[in-house]
């Protein structure tokens, strides 16, 4: 009865920084993937989990027990596609090395996750967790909090929902001071400082969890580039941004013609304001996409007619909900008959756009097929 000695990496480490194709199987596949995680990032846990599989393996064969080891990678996004990725690697392993029995070598981290999968398709003995030594000092503690950081998973997990609780709880602290303002109100001027200072710095944080400053320069290299081609889309994405901008000014106009209402009803009337001409924005920057690439490829874009349906659907469903929720609450008088076919537009444009998504992938199916 064969024993496997099975790791686990959820989130493709050895595929994303290693640039490795996994399942390794047998110890030479398993050494060569460390080795190269190893080279690409010394610090991640993933590497001295697959060598104490290793010495695992190597301990039960002196032992003379039928053993061999295997590795098995997910995906980047985890969830179900990294799930279905290490379901598909299990099955090719089991098949391949004819196990029947399973020892788990894992780092502790997601455990819940993974035991799952695998005891659903294969009988597991035991279940080992592999644990760095880290020296007990605060340099040694502050070194740890530097690299958590610094991993692109961990920072989104744990830096980005803090950010988040920031940046909201400024912007909600100086909307009534804000309001109390433009109505010649007194105002606690270190009340608004203070919220900016929230809003500044969980804006900072959010920016750094997400990279948001390498994405904008990215974008900013890309519009650099645009230009120079003669790209179509420019004077589409200048009109896009212009209407973005008015339409938070016209929702905030909105909003502050509700200073004497609640706080609910200021954050309705602000959507209400701002929802259609940022609607109309986007889908400006999707015709000029849409031109864009049929001037430069000769080539049709059908998924941008397909979400300029969807955003029109998603614009009466919003609208349709807002107008409800202000006859619910006496907020405004809106007739039955209105909000009834607000719902309806909005989600029979939705049914549509799912058609025509359908269709067009039928079309295009068709023409790979015949290009074949």
């Amino acid at each position: 009865m064969k024993t496997l000695v099975l790791c686990v990496d959820r989130d493709d480490d050895f595929g994303r920084k290693a640039g490795l194709n996994s399942p390794f199987i047998g110890r030479e596949e398993n050494m060569i993937a460390a080795n190269g995680l190893a080279l690409k990032d010394p610090e991640d846990s993933d590497i001295n989990t697959i060598f104490a599989a290793i010495s695992m393996y190597d301990e039960m064969l002196k032992r003379g027990v039928d053993v061999e080891i295997a590795t098995l990678c997910g995906d980047i996004h985890v969830g179900y596609e990294s799930d279905l990725a290490l379901t598909t690697q299990l099955e090719t392993v089991i098949n391949t090395t004819g196990a029947e029995r399973v020892i788990l070598v894992s780092d502790g981290a997601e455990d819940e996750y993974i035991y799952p999968i695998i005891s659903s398709r294969i009988k597991v003995d035991s279940v080992k967790k592999v644990h760095v030594k880290q020296a007990p000092t605060m340099e040694g503690i502050f070194y740890i909090i530097v690299k958590m950081i610094q991993d692109d998973k961990m920072r989104k997990r744990l830096v980005a929902p803090i950010g988040l609780a920031l940046l909201i709880y400024g912007l909600f602290a100086i909307i009534d001071p804000l309001a109390s303002l433009m109505r010649g109100s007194d105002v606690s001027y270190s009340t608004i400082g203070i919220s900016m200072i929230w809003i500044v710095v969980g804006t900072y944080v959010v920016s750094f969890s997400y990279k948001l400053d390498e994405r904008l320069k990215l974008y900013c290299k890309e519009v650099k580039k645009a230009a120079r081609s003669g790209s179509q889309i420019i004077p589409f994405a200048a009109s896009s941004i212009i209407l973005l901008i008015v339409a938070i000014f016209y929702g905030a106009d909105s909003a502050a013609a509700m200073s004497n209402a609640g706080l609910v009803r200021q954050i309705s009337a602000f959507i209400g304001g701002f929802i259609w001409l940022a609607i109309f924005a986007y889908v400006v920057l999707l015709i000029g996409r849409f031109i864009n690439n049929y001037a430069m490829e000769r080539k049709i874009t059908y998924g941008a007619i397909v979400e300029s349906i969807t955003v029109f659907a998603v614009g009466f469903i919003i609208q349709g909900a807002l107008d409800s929720a202000s006859r619910l609450f006496d907020y405004g008088h809106y007739d039955n008959l209105l909000i009834v076919l607000e719902f309806v537009l909005g989600f029979g444009l939705a049914v549509f756009a799912g058609i025509l998504n359908l269709s067009f992938r039928a079309m295009s199916k068709e023409e790979t097929d015949e290009e074949e």
